[in-house]
């Protein structure tokens, strides 16, 4: 028998019964008041009868090991919320060289204590999951079910968000150099606490909340997956897809720079053989051009550095993008099953359905007898525990990559002295807006193209000797500036970068 409330003349298999047999249940013993009417488990044997199976579902449609194996998740949840509440005490207490402090790994840590607070929560109040003997309950007629509801699709969601983030700025460092971090750290911020509560706000109305395989309570129904599920795994197949395309973006990299290198070793081979005079009128025009390309073997060097740099500082965001997806098909494939009973229900008693039905009623009940029959009814039992589990072991997996050497230190130094604590945040306090004096357009150093001034007295040259050498001073000049303007650039460049080279370290 499918999920639904049985609405209509069943258009499958017609039984003909006049009462429903135990251990099934009469509908209309129960009227559509309170609850979530839409989750009753219930088929229409014939046009005069709505026959539902008692409440909880998961009591009849798996085995007696789900009983013991899904609450585990719950004490998961404590775990998870105690190592996330330390990660996040690190990054208060402790100064940022010590913590790795960044607003993307907060954001995150913040999202997965929600997360784990939600599956905490059955574990004081004890839900009894049914609003009465067919009907489970909803997040209107149960407080619990209200709030590890909410808990757990704001958590979830930005969960998936802030990673979505951590993979747009991997790649915006990679692929495009992108140097604005001021900017992105706001827009990060304000989509990062700004999407998951605007996704709450349309799913608890929309959709709402109710138990459906677990005490945790999950967005329910058709409406559901529009308004939430379905932008969870958008999110975190975009995160995937970003991640993907950044490493092919490296690889190509890698050939290019291992193209260049074949080619720079071919062309060093080649000499030409000219006259003196030959040489002498353009040697200044070849030794102007050398310095240029120096200068580009250089930049290549630090570009090609800058990307190794930061897909090795970014590898756990590439590891947690693939948790996340890992994940949320989990989640996609139970909700996409559950919603597919639903709709079963609107086309009556499937052959597969009237045997287990008749198992049940044969065997007075009796479930286990009868598990090979039912399948789960398009639920699969161990797919079902493994998203559980998954979803509470979520945050344990984010600190365990989270985790750096450093951190122990830290603590190490404040659990001998104390102090250590003030005098982290009265530096911290300090130090608010210090960067911003920088002036990182200054050069930090300058190269002159001649001497000041030299000890030795010139010898007098003759005219032509003088014109000579006046033109080759210009060339000497002209080709020193051009090499000090690529250096300073570069330079230049490199200062910036280390700005931004310290996000990138601080952000795991």
């Amino acid at each position: 028998m499918p999920y639904g409330g049985g609405g209509g003349p069943p258009v499958g298999i017609v039984v003909n019964v006049t009462s429903c047999p135990p251990p099934f249940i009469d509908a209309t013993l129960f009227p559509p008041v309170g609850g979530d009417i839409g989750a009753r488990f219930c088929a229409a044997p014939n046009s005069a009868l709505l026959c539902c199976l008692p409440c909880p579902i998961s009591d009849w449609v798996f085995s007696d090991t789900f009983k013991h194996q899904a609450p585990t998740a719950n004490y998961v949840g404590i775990l998870t919320f105690v190592l996330n509440v330390l990660l996040l005490l690190t990054y208060i207490v402790l100064p940022e060289e010590k913590s790795h402090r960044h607003y993307l790994s907060v954001g995150l840590t913040v999202s997965l204590i929600l997360l784990s607070i939600a599956f905490i929560i059955p574990i004081s109040t004890k839900p009894d999951q049914c609003f009465n003997e067919i009907t489970p309950d909803s997040m209107h007629s149960d407080l619990s079910c209200a709030w590890t509801g909410a808990l757990f699709s704001v958590g979830f969601m930005g969960a998936v968000v802030w990673i979505l983030l951590r993979s747009i700025w991997t790649a915006l460092r990679i692929v495009f150099d992108f140097k604005r971090t001021d900017i992105f750290k706001w827009v990060s911020i304000t989509l990062g606490i700004g999407l998951p509560l605007l996704f709450m706000a349309v799913v608890l109305p929309v959709a709402g909340v109710s138990y459906r395989l677990f005490n945790v309570c999950v967005p329910a129904g058709r409406l559901a997956f529009i308004s939430w599920f379905v932008w969870l795994i958008l999110f975190s197949g975009l995160s995937t897809i970003i991640l993907i395309l950044t490493i092919v973006f490296c690889l190509w990299k890698v050939a290019l720079s291992a193209i260049a290198k074949g080619r720079g070793r071919g062309n060093s081979g080649h000499v030409s053989s000219v006259s003196q005079d030959t040489t002498n009128s353009t040697g200044t025009a070849e030794a102007g051009k050398k310095p240029t390309r120096r200068a580009a073997r250089r930049k290549t060097r630090v570009e090609w550095a800058r990307i190794k740099r930061v897909l090795y500082l970014q590898w756990r965001t590439i590891l947690l993008a693939f948790v996340v997806l890992n994940e949320t098909i989990f989640f996609g494939l139970v909700f996409s099953q559950q919603t597919g009973a639903i709709e079963a229900s609107s086309h009556g008693i499937t052959p597969a359905d009237e045997a287990w039905g008749v198992c049940l009623i044969q065997t007075g009940g009796d479930k286990n007898a009868c598990l090979d029959k039912s399948g789960g009814l398009g639920l699969s039992e161990p797919r079902v525990i493994a998203t559980l589990q998954l979803a509470a072991t979520l945050g344990i997996i984010v600190f365990l990559l989270m985790l750096r050497g450093s951190m122990f230190t830290g603590w190490w130094e404040i659990i001998r002295n104390p102090r250590l604590i003030l005098a982290n945040f009265g530096r911290r306090r300090a130090s608010v807006g210090s960067q911003d004096f920088i002036m990182q357009d200054t050069p930090k150093h300058m190269s002159l193209p001649m001497a000041l001034g030299s000890d030795e007295v010139e010898q007098p040259l003759s005219p032509n000797a003088q014109t000579r050498h006046a033109l080759g001073m210009d060339h000497a000049v002209d080709r020193h500036d051009e090499h000090d303007m690529e250096e300073v650039k570069l330079h230049d460049e490199e200062s910036v970068d280390e700005k931004v080279r310290h996000e990138d370290e601080k952000m795991v």
